[in-house]
């Protein structure tokens, strides 16, 4: 029994007041995973076989879909895209604007 050992009763640690733990909300998606968000249909009529080149972009909302920072890992095909999100890597934003993209930040 290790209840005579000193320090084995009383608390430890320090307290954090008022911790919100929603300040740290901050779901990640990577390039590489983009396109998987965007409907079937759409997909396919930007990078299908068939695919014309069109004067439109498909837009990417990334908070609705519970992501709010993109990451550079992966590749994009050379496909204009639109990507909204809250943050974005150094990374991501050279590749997708290398692909002909654009970034909006939202708040």
């Amino acid at each position: 029994m290790d209840k005579y050992h000193p320090g084995y009763f009383g608390k430890v640690g320090m307290r954090y007041f008022h911790k919100m733990q929603n300040l740290a909300w901050k779901p990640e998606i990577n390039l590489d995973k983009l396109w998987s968000l965007v409907p079937a249909e759409t997909r396919e009529k930007y990078l299908g076989p068939n695919a014309m080149k069109s004067d439109t972009a498909p837009v990417i909302d990334l908070l609705p879909l519970g992501y709010a920072k993109v990451l550079g890992k992966g590749r994009l095909p050379e496909v204009p895209l639109i990507v909204r999100a809250r943050y974005v890597s150094k990374e991501a934003e050279r590749k997708i604007k290398e692909a002909g993209g654009v970034i909006q930040l939202v708040a």
